[in-house]
């Protein structure tokens, strides 16, 4: 028969117990918090996060990417991937996916919302293994506003282009007649106004008469026209 330990060696046993119970718990409380924190991190990101199986179809995702599609965390989890990208067939999708688990893939593409309004998404996957299965993280940013100001900004950009090719700017002081009104043209000769004008710019010009010249130059159709619009005289 074995001999008994001694009350030492089974104080020594308890003792050791004890102490592998606390360190024990330690490890379960560090755990516990390891777990928080990557759950915090990817529920307080600010992009949506998204794992697709191999059926691409919704494992997991986080609440970001469910109010960025305009569903809810119960429906987000019956969706594939063709539900609400619009850019690619469930062919295309299966194809991409194998390449996906192999070396990573970063695009752009379109989400569709569950209301049926278009996003534009910058998407960031790479492959990862989990209990043994295969799996597809994304990452999706929101870039529709990014896009709209973009495409905004490079119009302003051609019709600033477009504009300046357009017009000729007139640049120093020109040379007018005190009498004539002519312009005297940079080759020394004397132009109409309007002759100048067309000449050195894109403007059209519209010939009319104005309210004085009109009563100077045709005094008897300028009491009809104030007699018609019911303008008084200056005379009256």
């Amino acid at each position: 028969m074995s001999e008994k330990p001694s009350y030492e060696e089974l104080e020594e046993r308890v003792l050791n117990l004890e102490k592998a119970e606390r360190e024990l718990k330690k490890v379960e409380v560090l755990l516990k918090d390891e777990i928080y924190w990557r759950r915090l991190l990817v529920e307080e990101s600010r992009d949506g996060i998204v794992v697709i199986d191999q059926n691409i179809k919704v494992f997991e995702a986080n609440k970001k990417f469910a109010d960025m599609l305009g569903y809810s965390m119960e429906e987000i989890h019956q969706l594939h991937v063709w539900d609400w990208d619009t850019e690619f067939t469930k062919e295309e999708l299966h194809q991409m996916s194998q390449t996906v688990l192999e070396v990573g893939h970063h695009f752009e593409t379109r989400h569709r919302r569950k209301g049926g309004t278009l996003i534009d998404i910058e998407l960031s996957s790479n492959g990862i293994a989990y209990r043994g299965k295969k799996l597809i993280l994304s990452v999706c940013r929101d870039i529709t506003a990014n896009k709209k100001a973009t495409k905004e900004r490079e119009e302003l950009i051609q019709e600033l282009k477009k504009a300046a090719t357009e017009i000729k700017i007139l640049r120093g002081i020109l040379p007018l007649c005190s009498f004539c009104k002519k312009i005297r043209d940079d080759k020394g000769y004397w132009q109409q106004v309007d002759t100048y004008i067309d000449k050195h710019t894109e403007a059209d010009i519209s010939h009319s008469i104005c309210p004085d010249c009109m009563k100077q130059h045709y005094p008897e159709e300028y009491k009809g026209i104030c007699l018609e619009q019911d303008i008084p005289l200056p005379n009256e």
